[in-house]
């Protein structure tokens, strides 16, 4: 990776050539490109607030929100029977109480176990544990197949020049100190790991580095770094409201009929760049997504402005898959809304079952 610092540090020379060290406080990120546009402020430093974890987290503390919770979708919102219906099928998707519970029990054991092995006064100390992917942004459906939990360390007490020229030895390292066969190596750029419980949920391990600027690095495949900011994934969501997260829990429920081809989170900022700020309902708004993907193609950024294009992992084959399923929902989807506009609920809920198949509520 290229050198960040080289370029510091011809600007900060002592009067006498030398180059003045990092303060006892500072961790040197000395070969990571930090982008200037996704910093943190210039005023965050060890101790700062993070958003990412709640204020005195810690073992025996109370279970932390698993993420945003946008509530039954009632009121105003439910307009006709065809609203009806929607509103059945987010009920019966989205994760209820018990689900919650399981997820909160699976990153509270998460932490239990981290914290008494990486105390803060390890060679790796825990700065905190976090429950993030769709399960933290309120965005996945049941069943709940796996929860992905965050685990970042303290740079500090030399951690960061221990691990820095190969993050696969943080993996290791996590692995080994935790132990036992349950433990296995997962990801598509082999980022995290998966413990495998007796029953449903598994967890996916994350471990991170927090960094003083820029946020968190976690491992990648190749012995190097990736950029993350997960508290941004969140707040995006949280702020694009409970219609855009209903809808997004619609797209995953179709996608998982099509052969679940889309990635998850691939689809949250896909469904976010088309319906951020429109104001649909959310018929309106699946047909709108897939108006969007016919004429537009899957291309989506990371909404945290990290990563690049998230649809770079589909394959020909999956574009070539997914190109009939979405001109069947596009031209279906157009025709339930201009049904239920002209008050044909029945005709309306019928086309948006040939859609989502036999799990869409019936009309009645």
């Amino acid at each position: 990776m290229s050198v960040e610092t080289q370029r510091e540090a011809a600007s900060t020379r002592m009067p006498n050539g030398s180059v003045p060290g990092p303060h006892a406080s500072e961790v040197t990120y000395d070969h990571l490109i930090i982008p200037p546009h996704w910093r943190r402020p210039d005023d965050s430093g060890p101790g700062a607030h993070n958003p990412l974890f709640a204020d005195n987290l810690g073992a025996g503390s109370a279970n932390p929100p698993t993420g945003p919770i946008t509530g039954a979708m009632t009121g105003p919102l439910l307009v006709g029977t065809t609203a009806r219906a929607f509103a059945k099928l987010d009920d019966l998707i989205r994760l209820n109480a018990d689900d919650r519970a399981v997820i909160d029990a699976r990153r509270n054991d998460a932490e239990q176990a981290l914290r008494a092995i990486f105390p803060p006064r390890c060679a790796l100390p825990l700065v905190g544990v976090a429950t993030i992917g769709s399960a933290g942004r309120d965005t996945m459906i049941r069943p709940v197949d796996e929860v992905d939990i965050f685990v970042v360390f303290s740079a500090a007490n030399s951690a960061w020049k221990r691990f820095r020229w190969d993050s696969r030895d943080l993996l290791l390292c996590v692995r080994n100190a935790i132990g036992g066969d349950r433990i296995q190596m997962i990801g598509s750029r082999g980022q995290a790991m998966r413990v495998v419980y007796n029953c449903a949920p598994d967890v996916h391990l994350v471990p991170a580095f927090d960094h003083p600027r820029a946020g968190y690095v976690m491992p990648d495949c190749v012995g190097g770094w990736l950029p993350t900011r997960p508290e941004r994934h969140a707040s995006w969501m949280a702020d694009a409201g409970p219609r855009v997260v209903s809808a997004v829990r619609l797209l995953k429920a179709w996608n998982r009929v099509c052969g679940s081809r889309l990635r998850s989170f691939h689809l949250e900022a896909l469904a976010g760049k088309v319906l951020i700020n429109r104001g649909l309902n959310t018929r309106q708004a699946l047909a709108a997504v897939f108006q969007h993907i016919e004429d537009r193609g899957f291309t989506a950024y990371d909404p945290a402005e990290v990563g690049g294009d998230l649809s770079t992992y589909l394959q020909p084959q999956d574009i070539d898959a997914l190109r009939e399923p979405v001109a069947f929902a596009r031209v279906h989807a157009g025709d339930a809304v201009e049904a239920e506009q002209a008050g044909r609920h029945e005709e309306a809920v019928n086309l948006w079952r040939l859609i989502f198949g036999p799990e869409f509520p019936t009309f009645g």
